[in-house]
């Protein structure tokens, strides 16, 4: 559980705590992944302010009633319009907060992922043009994070077809711009993502099951 103060955040999901109470799942700046109790609020009037992938400055105090800290005031890092208007862009966040969800666990902070966590929000807010391959760069970067930076021989073995570990490799050592402009099809990005979810699974001992990920897709399409 995080220390009541201030802190930096990350939203990856609501749930229903009570009528007019939310359970607010995060990446901490401080604390890694935590939840925090949110009172006072109705889920839908919620969701302007903790969409997924918002970026919160936020202060918490510990609550009477309750294992998680409560959540008192939170104010956006940076507005994320795009990402909120965006058909293509709001399907996106809503997949990769999916993803973390239900596959980030640690409980420490570790300022280079959050670092790194908050970049890749800002760049899909400000990237232009197609951002089709967004999440296939995401899913991959995201392992580098983790520490599954394969060599030639990526593990599990016969995971991926060879053009997909063709293109595990090229995206693992293209630049962000050079990975948006891979040309793919709809079919071979569909077919990509589901093995990268496969391969996370595997290295993290969990099971992703991103059901966003049928809905990015027939968005991207």
């Amino acid at each position: 559980m995080p220390s009541p103060g201030t802190s930096r955040i990350v939203v990856l999901h609501l749930t229903k705590y009570s009528d007019h109470a939310l359970i607010l799942h995060t990446v901490d700046a401080v604390a890694g992944r935590c939840s925090y109790l949110v009172r006072g609020i109705k889920r839908g009037n919620a969701v302007a302010a903790f969409h997924p992938l918002s970026l919160l400055d936020i202060v918490s105090s510990a609550s009477p009633k309750s294992s998680l800290a409560y959540l008192r005031e939170w104010e956006p890092v940076r507005p994320l319009h795009a990402i909120r208007s965006d058909r293509a862009k709001s399907s996106v966040a809503m997949f990769l907060s999916e993803v973390l969800y239900r596959s980030f666990t640690n409980e420490l902070s570790d300022p280079q992922f959050f670092d790194w966590l908050c970049e890749a929000v800002c760049a899909l807010e400000t990237a232009e043009g197609s951002i089709a391959n967004f999440h296939l760069w995401f899913l991959v970067s995201y392992a580098v994070q983790m520490g599954f930076m394969p060599g030639e021989d990526i593990e599990p073995s016969g995971l991926f077809a060879p053009d997909e570990a063709a293109l595990f490799q090229q995206v693992l050592h293209s630049a962000f711009e050079e990975t948006l402009a891979i040309p793919l099809s709809a079919s071979q990005r569909q077919s990509f993502s589901r093995k990268m979810l496969q391969y996370l699974s595997w290295h993290l001992g969990t099971t992703i099951d991103a059901r966003s990920l049928d809905v990015l897709h027939a968005v991207l399409t």
